[in-house]
């Protein structure tokens, strides 16, 4: 089959979870199929040159300006649907269309589904990172401050009425976990076919060997740090969490790394006590040899979390909270900890920290259910039946 990728960046060098995710279901497509790619890149940067298949990149500022915000509101859509249209975009998908005949349209994200002309004749799959209502909502709920927090509201409302008005177009909609998937059908506009593909980790870290138990007591949050519920819940966690830990164990360290951090938490890392700013990390190999565990500290947000599978699959015991197991098959207790909360995830930080025989249960049973369930060729294989499907179809 031919399919026709659309995707709001370039993945040829994934970092983010989101990324991650796209870059994997590519590669997935690429192994059975001819697959043509539309996406974004930034401004400066170089064209994405791909061996098989056409590649379009468009440039795009995506600047949250004030004139976008207005521009939105005139146009009815969200401030982030505002920011990543294209007519430029719009002009090389109908080019794209009309060339190569595409029978499949992939749509990886709800930014994207836009650019999917209105009569495109293949099926048409969508692909949602996140319930994009649900995470605005959560965001909304996080605010201190009462005039930012109606403004995120109504963000939330305009969010949750345009990603309802898109479903309808699609065949079948995938979601990376079934809270989203309840999410989705609470909607009332979603098609019958909503399959979860779950998020999966960067494939090369389960091939990495084995850690042993760092001998210091650090502990690492490695995700990216302009994503406001990571920023927000990594501030909690060093002015509310970390703390009662250093009381506990006062060596401990906590590692921050990652990229796009606001001044505001850099500053705050870097005169917290016990806290490194260590920006962003080109080596993820030494931050986790370096860890003893991964501390999942983020707040809101939807979906599951990569980062999560991330230190999972490198053999790195995790402790998270409710919401950062949410939508993974895991166990609470054999996978990894769970806490109620970041301002309350000492307890159990403690005990990876100076347990042994707790750090090498939690490691060999965090990578073993990577490698059973958070494969590609396990985690797509919904993707793959509804290709089957619509392959075996008589064409009209």
């Amino acid at each position: 089959m031919r399919i026709l990728f659309l995707t709001p960046r370039r993945i040829d060098d994934p970092r983010s979870g989101g990324t991650i995710k796209s870059a994997a279901l590519l590669s997935f497509l690429e192994r059975d199929h001819e697959v043509d790619v539309a996406a974004f890149r930034a401004p400066d940067a170089d064209p994405w040159q791909r061996p098989n298949g056409e590649t379009v990149t468009v440039p795009i500022e995506r600047g949250r300006t004030g004139m976008n915000l207005a521009r939105s509101y005139a146009a009815g859509v969200p401030l982030s649907i505002q920011r990543n249209r294209s007519r430029e975009m719009r002009s090389q998908i109908e080019r794209l269309t009309a060339d190569r005949h595409h029978d499949v349209a992939f749509v990886d994200g709800w930014l994207m589904a836009q650019d999917l002309p209105e009569d495109f004749p293949g099926i048409r799959l969508l692909h949602e990172h996140n319930a994009e209502y649900v995470m605005w909502q959560r965001h909304a709920a996080l605010e201190t401050r009462r005039a930012r927090r109606t403004l995120v509201r109504f963000e939330a409302g305009r969010v949750r009425r345009y990603e309802r008005s898109i479903l309808e177009r699609f065949e079948t909609v995938f979601v990376v976990s079934e809270p989203d998937r309840r999410a989705l059908l609470e909607l009332g506009e979603a098609p019958e076919d909503v399959r979860v593909l779950p998020n999966v980790p960067d494939p090369e870290l389960a091939e990495r060997p084995s850690l042993n138990p760092a001998p210091d007591p650090v502990l690492l949050f490695f995700a990216t740090l302009s994503w406001p519920p990571n920023a927000e819940g990594l501030t909690r966690f060093i002015a509310e969490g970390f703390p009662p830990l250093l009381e506990r164990i006062p060596k401990a360290r906590l590692v921050v790394a990652g990229s796009g951090a606001p001044d505001a938490l850099i500053r705050l890392a870097q005169r917290a006590r016990g806290v490194e700013y260590a920006g962003p990390a080109d080596d993820d190999e030494r931050l986790y040899r370096r860890a003893r565990c991964f501390v999942d500290v983020a707040v809101g947000g939807s979906g599951s979390r990569v980062k999560v599978l991330n230190a999972l699959a490198r053999g790195l015991p995790v402790v998270t909270t409710g919401e950062g197991a949410e939508g993974l098959d895991v166990l609470p207790g054999e996978h990894l900890l769970v806490a109620d909360r970041p301002e309350t995830m000492a307890g159990p930080a403690a005990r990876v920290l100076t347990d042994e025989a707790l750090w090498t249960s939690l490691a060999n049973a965090g990578r073993a259910l990577i490698r059973d369930r958070y494969v590609p060729e396990v985690a797509f294989a919904e993707l793959a039946t509804v290709l089957r499907v619509d392959q075996a179809r008589p064409s009209s």
